[in-house]
């Protein structure tokens, strides 16, 4: 790539008023068709700095004055040649030949990341708060539809209220206590320290459930507390744990560790539950800064990427435009758990 490299500058016709260009493609005199993937990113951050740009394709440039191209070439693995060009008016072609050399400069080979593994369960599941032994069978929480595994959360804390124990439900800590629920004989233990606090329940009568989506490592960790307290506890059994939550924070991690940037979606907590790698909130391709990407050989992306509550999934824009950026090789991440239920049943036994 750096051998094919070449950074140029010609005249071409344009208006004295006439606006900065940044193109998505133009035809080269002499190395033919260029893509510009990264038009967004130069267009951007020449916004952000006060000065009016559009997004233009250039096709065949008219030959002429009154106008300037300033360009950086270079043929990709595939043969294809991709660049990043800006076309400006005679007064603003100190700023045009500014874009492009602080684009230019972070110009490499580099790798993506991609953390693809599903995210949480969207709006986190609830217990139901009346009783599950009045309601109907197909009764369940707000957002059971997004928790895979949440239907036989409710059967489960169904089947032990039956019986008249008190139900724990653990994990889940970023929810909202439900203080119906408690008063219904479910009690949330949604941590270390609520299980080290529990108090006023009969030892003989207690029942434990996961929260449905927490991370099965923090409801193990909940579930030793509890069973060295209370070693009568009976719950529901781990086949019918969630892993969804658990899968996600590992390939988060994963990426992280790998990654010498990290985009996450603006307004994202991952930063303060992740400690490894350098996150950025993404606040849209105009936003990203090329001093942040210039230095990084390996960028994570943590899928979906979203420049705000609601917006649109910006995770391939972002990819094809870092693409633009030089020779760029895109790995897919997840972590998924697979759980073999009736182990026993299947494994033959010895006379």
């Amino acid at each position: 790539m750096n051998r094919s490299r070449l950074t140029e500058q010609s005249d071409v016709a344009s208006g004295p008023d006439g606006p900065i260009t940044v193109l998505s493609g133009y035809v080269h005199p002499t190395r033919g068709p260029v893509t510009c993937p990264a038009a967004p990113l130069v267009a951007g951050w020449l916004h952000e700095r006060g000065f009016a740009a559009r997004i233009g394709a250039g096709g065949i440039l008219p030959a002429g004055r009154g106008g300037r191209l300033f360009a950086t070439t270079y043929i990709d693995l595939d043969g294809a040649v991709v660049g990043i060009a800006v076309i400006a008016p005679a007064r603003q072609e100190a700023v045009a030949a500014e874009a492009v050399r602080v684009w230019s400069a972070t110009v490499r080979t580099r790798r993506l990341i991609v953390c693809a593994s599903a995210p949480a369960c969207g709006p986190t599941p609830v217990v139901p708060s009346q009783p599950l032994n009045r309601l109907p069978p197909s009764a369940g929480g707000a957002g059971q539809a997004e928790c895979p595994r949440a239907a036989a959360t409710w059967a489960a804390v169904r089947q032990y209220e039956v019986r008249g124990d008190t139900v724990l439900v653990l994990g889940g800590g970023f929810a909202p206590a439900d203080p119906a629920a408690q008063q219904a004989g479910r009690v949330r233990v949604p941590d270390v320290a609520g299980a080290q606090a529990l108090r006023s329940v009969d030892p003989e009568r207690l029942s434990f459930v996961q929260h449905p989506c927490s991370p099965v490592e923090e409801v193990a960790e909940i579930l030793g507390v509890l069973r060295a307290r209370f070693p009568l506890l009976r719950g529901q059994h781990p086949d019918q744990w969630c892993y969804r939550s658990s899968d996600r924070r590992r390939a988060v991690r994963a990426v992280a560790e790998s990654s010498d940037l990290v985009l996450v979606s603006a307004g994202s907590t991952l930063a303060a539950s992740i400690r490894s790698g350098a996150f950025v909130a993404f606040n849209g391709l105009n936003a990203l800064r090329p001093e942040e990407i210039a230095a990084a050989a390996t960028v994570g992306v943590i899928a979906p990427l979203r420049a705000a509550e609601g917006a649109v999934d910006a995770t391939d824009a972002v990819v094809g435009a870092i693409g633009g950026l030089g020779p760029v090789s895109v790995a897919y991440h997840r972590t998924v758990t697979e759980v073999a239920t009736d182990v026993l049943a299947r494994t033959p036994r010895r006379p």
